[in-house]
């Protein structure tokens, strides 16, 4: 009789895991929303200026994962502000 509350219990914790994940999106999605808080241009021209940081990093960088160049992105960005 007690297995099945405890079932529940675990189902119920898993489920407000996997929920909890897809609310915060994968690392490159919090990261690009990072550099649209950080960065002071207008959407438009943020997403321009972000497409060719990525570009120019991918030519230097290859083979690295997408939340790797947003990381640097962030990185130059804030080391460029000291």
């Amino acid at each position: 009789m007690a297995v099945r509350p405890v079932l529940i219990f675990l189902g119920l914790v898993a489920l407000g895991f996997f929920v909890a994940l897809i609310i915060r999106g994968t690392e490159a999605q919090r990261l690009r929303r990072a550099w649209f808080r950080n960065t002071p241009l207008p959407r438009v021209q943020a997403e321009e200026s972000l497409a060719r940081h990525l570009m120019a990093l991918k030519e230097r960088f290859p083979h690295r994962t997408e939340a790797w160049y947003l990381k640097k992105v962030l990185s130059d960005l804030q080391r460029d502000r000291r």
